[in-house]
């Protein structure tokens, strides 16, 4: 990929899936922009997704594509792009094929594997990717599969500073960028239970301005407006998280960590990183029983600091932080089909 090349983005977020698309889409356009790339995304018409990306310093297109499947094809054909890359369960494989030949290099970035990807490249930095079957793709599809792909700003590429301490004195609490009130209160009321240890939250765009007054305590502090969490993660002796691509960053930081599946697709993720010995499931965030059994972890982390320190370095195996620079350079090195 030369210097200049244009990049597209599609992609999408919002109060019910959260910034997941749009934050490993930005840390892929960060990777690509360090060599030159010229990076526009195309997003729905949602302003506090375009005021994510614009902080990010990238130029933003807003188009209602997604309940109008030609709006799309529309701008793509109109702005050219040599290369675009697709981050949306929302495009079906038919869109896709009419998508790839306005474009050199269309490349979608999945963790599903639910429908056909004609594609000239497949990412899913996913901890199971390699054991999913992907279907309907091209002869020629380059597969990028597994954590070692995992876009995660590279900032969580350097090596983490962590001591682990006798005791937890900080917990993190992060569910994501969605709205999920209920889940909320009962994981702080869980991390609270610990007794003396001060509760980081931070709350996304779209979790709503009675988020403070829900969980107002001495010990809780709740942060707003943090765009980047990994100095939260070093802070923290044990997080409790989403199993979104946020429980990669925390992998990446060493952090240890407890994880809720918080939507249908991640499950994967959350059994995944347990059987690799880097996480403890706590199941999902609407079961009834969530605070007990959350509480009943943070116990079991609380008592036992080898514990952490045992998943926190196994997590750090697994996600090294250099995901979107490797798939950077693949896309790099990808000779471009409409050249």
């Amino acid at each position: 990929m030369t210097a200049g090349t244009r990049v597209g983005f599609l992609t999408h977020g919002g109060p019910a899936i959260g910034l997941g698309h749009v934050a490993r889409c930005l840390s892929l356009a960060r990777a690509l922009a360090a060599d030159g790339a010229r990076i526009v995304f195309l997003v729905g018409q949602e302003a506090r997704v375009t005021a994510a990306i614009e902080a990010g310093g990238f130029d933003v297109v807003e188009t209602d594509w997604e309940s109008a499947g030609e709006a799309a094809r529309a701008l793509v054909a109109a702005l050219r792009p040599e290369t675009l890359v697709v981050d949306s369960y929302a495009v079906t494989g038919a869109q896709l094929d009419l998508l790839r030949p306005l474009v050199g290099q269309l490349v979608v970035i999945d963790d599903l594997a639910d429908r056909p990807l004609p594609v000239h490249t497949v990412v899913n930095g996913g901890i199971d990717a390699e054991h999913l079957e992907y279907r309907g793709g091209l002869p020629e599809t380059v597969f990028l599969l597994g954590p070692r792909y995992a876009l995660l700003d590279p900032a969580y590429a350097a090596p983490p500073e962590r001591k682990t301490r006798a005791s937890v004195e900080r917990v993190l609490v992060t569910l994501g960028g969605g709205s999920h009130p209920a889940a909320l209160r009962a994981v702080v009321q869980a991390a609270l239970s610990l007794g003396t240890a001060a509760v980081d939250v931070p709350v996304g765009p779209f979790a709503g301005e009675g988020v403070a007054d829900a969980i107002e305590d001495a010990r809780v502090v709740v942060h707003r407006g943090v765009s980047a969490l990994r100095s939260l993660m070093l802070a923290a002796d044990v997080a409790i998280s989403g199993a979104g691509m946020t429980l990669y960053e925390l992998a990446a930081t060493a952090t240890p960590i407890v994880s809720l599946t918080m939507a249908p697709n991640q499950r994967p993720n959350a059994a995944a990183f347990e059987r690799a010995g880097a996480a403890l499931a706590a199941g999902s965030a609407d079961h009834p029983d969530l605070g007990a059994t959350v509480a009943r972890h943070l116990g079991c982390l609380a008592a036992d600091a080898g514990l952490r320190e045992k998943l926190g370095a196994a997590g750090r195996r697994l996600v090294d932080g250099q995901g979107a620079s490797r798939v950077a350079r693949e896309l790099a090195s990808m000779p471009s089909p409409r050249r």
